[in-house]
């Protein structure tokens, strides 16, 4: 028997029959949880609904029950006709099992079977919540900070002859800065397009004035 670790857009709704669909393949060992995402561009397809698995059985029936739910639920692959999604890691991946149970378990809304009561106990104290990431924390930092009004000199944008086409109040150097300054501190390593992917993210979903800044984001777009 062996670990498999995963999830799948499935609705909440289709929870019992999963319950049933793993019985009738003898998997006697498993963690399923039921867990949504608001206000997110993933899980689209099923409002932000998607479940977590956790399954103990032998590869080859782990096949034919990854096959009959890919078939059952429409998961068409992550660019699919459906846009239902089913994501399998890899065993080789997984360096600390009882780490990604416990991570399965974040949400609390779960369902389990085989396991003893003190391990779901133990799991359930040591679970924790993906939102609070280390690109939360950056975001919410550069939301309070706002390292793009605080500059010596308006940002320019210059063509590929190196001549001024753009100018604008925000310096979005100095946001590119606070993001490396932040992994530094945290003792993480960042390379150049990670910064500016960040900055990026930053400015389009976070800036507080984002929207009266088309034209400054869309020249950091298209020069960077």
């Amino acid at each position: 028997m062996e670990y498999f670790f995963g999830f799948a857009d499935i609705n909440h709704k289709f929870k019992q029959d999963l319950v049933e669909m793993m019985m009738d393949y003898g998997i006697e060992k498993y963690i399923i949880a039921l867990e949504k995402v608001e206000g997110k561009k993933t899980h689209i397809a099923t409002q932000g609904e998607h479940i977590h698995f956790v399954l103990n059985t032998d590869p080859k029936n782990f096949k034919r029950f990854k096959e009959t739910l890919k078939n059952k639920y429409e998961l068409s692959g992550k660019n699919g006709k459906t846009g239902k999604y089913a994501g399998w890691i890899c065993k080789d991946k997984v360096k600390d099992e009882h780490k990604f149970m416990s991570y399965t378990m974040k949400d609390g809304n779960v369902v389990w079977k085989g396991f003893a009561e003190d391990e779901i106990k133990k799991l359930q104290d040591e679970s924790y919540q993906k939102n609070d990431t280390l690109i939360d924390e950056l975001m919410k930092w550069l939301k309070e900070f706002r390292p793009e009004l605080k500059k010596e000199q308006e940002g320019t944008y210059l063509n590929h002859f190196q001549q001024p086409i753009y100018q604008s109040k925000y310096d979005l150097q100095k946001v590119e800065i606070e993001v490396l300054k932040f992994y530094m501190k945290k003792e993480k390593k960042i390379c150049k397009s990670q910064i500016k992917n960040l900055t990026l993210t930053y400015l389009q979903l976070y800036m507080e004035d984002r929207f009266d800044a088309v034209d400054t984001i869309y020249h950091y777009c298209m020069n960077n």
